[in-house]
């Protein structure tokens, strides 16, 4: 992968060029206090994105997979039915994402595109987006208490699926292309060639910031073991659902959660819609049948489930990552302290206590 320097001042000149391309270009911006947020970009509020903030809790994955999508449209003409696929295509870009949200994308494209069936709505959308990348390297800002991305293996540098990746180096900007089209991009005189010394400034810097992430889920290689086989005491998975609250938030900000359904509404006498909605494990219609019976109507079975399905070496195997990308959103917004972190330290506890391997005296 080429490297390429740019000065500070000059780094939102990788916006500019996206958007004389005619990308909607979407940037993090920050609010009040701990509010921070994926927008669009335009000439009025160009100047204000952020590179080093806090990474918002409402992940970027929208910009592919909308809350809401309408799939087709279905009209009665004269008796007749015609339906007409909707199919959006827009040439976006997202300047500023995480390397943990990153690898949810990347575990998005394993699910919709990795497979025998291929989700052409969600092709559509990833096939005109370009990815521009940003280390975390601000230990006060960008790294926070319930980031674990390093036992995720997912950061804080991404190692691929980019097609930049910025790292701050203090008055200057390495700037690593990970496709052709973002290579591309290197023509602009305002990009200058690295030398060794900024390789090995970038690695130092990436050494010293990996030692600043808290190790409360070390364990989580263990965990996957333990789920994968089955290994989790149901108790434990009961203490989980009594913590949880189903509100589904944990579900609705990790970058990684594929879930969704289906609905057919009417717009009017002559005209219906189908549309796919997110959805999430964690509520109790997520698994209710036709006929009103749910085989997962206790809480802690759907919480086994969701974390079945994140952690189980057969998905893992399937999909070829794990879907937790290691971001920490799921701590930050359960109001119930089951979020993967929690679990993770749960498990270990609980497995602690059967699998004790002290030396017996005689």
């Amino acid at each position: 992968m080429k490297a390429r320097i740019l000065d500070r001042a000059n780094v939102l000149k990788i916006v500019d060029l996206l958007r004389e391309q005619g990308r909607e270009v979407f940037a993090p911006f920050g609010g009040r206090g701990r509010d921070t947020f994926f927008d669009l970009v335009t000439n009025d509020n160009r100047d204000q994105i952020e590179i080093h903030l806090p990474n918002p809790y409402y992940p970027p994955k929208r910009f592919l997979l909308p809350h809401i999508e309408r799939l087709f449209r279905i009209q009665r003409t004269n008796g007749l039915i015609q339906i007409e696929p909707t199919y959006r295509e827009p040439r976006r870009a997202i300047f500023g994402i995480r390397s943990c949200d990153l690898a949810g994308i990347w575990h998005l494209d394993r699910f919709y595109l990795g497979r025998e069936y291929r989700d052409v709505y969600y092709e559509k959308r990833r096939r005109n987006l370009f990815l521009v990348n940003v280390v975390c390297t601000d230990v006060e800002r960008d790294i926070d208490d319930d980031c674990f991305c390093v036992c995720a293996d997912t950061g804080p540098a991404a190692r691929d699926h980019f097609d930049l990746q910025l790292m701050d180096l203090g008055d200057e900007f390495m700037v690593v292309a990970g496709t052709p089209e973002g290579e591309a991009l290197f023509a602009d005189p305002v990009f200058r060639k690295a030398s060794p010394n900024h390789v090995e400034k970038r690695r130092a810097i990436l050494s010293a910031v990996r030692k600043r992430f808290k190790v409360a889920t070390s364990w989580f290689s263990a965990t996957v073991r333990y789920v994968s086989l089955g290994k989790v005491m149901e108790k434990t998975w009961e203490e989980v659902g009594n913590r949880c609250l189903e509100c589904g938030g944990c579900s609705y900000v990790c970058p990684a959660c594929t879930c969704f359904t289906v609905s057919d509404r009417q717009l009017g006498t002559q005209e219906a819609e189908r549309v796919r909605i997110w959805d999430a494990c964690a509520l109790g219609g997520f698994t209710r049948m036709a006929g009103g019976h749910n085989p997962r109507k206790a809480v802690h079975d759907r919480r086994n489930r969701r974390f079945f399905r994140k952690l189980a070496h057969h998905f893992i195997q399937r999909e070829l990552s794990m879907a937790c990308a290691g971001c920490g959103r799921c701590a930050e917004v359960c109001h119930g302290d089951v979020g993967m972190p929690s679990v993770v330290e749960m498990i270990r506890r609980a497995s602690a206590e059967v699998d004790k391997h002290e030396p017996v005296s005689h």
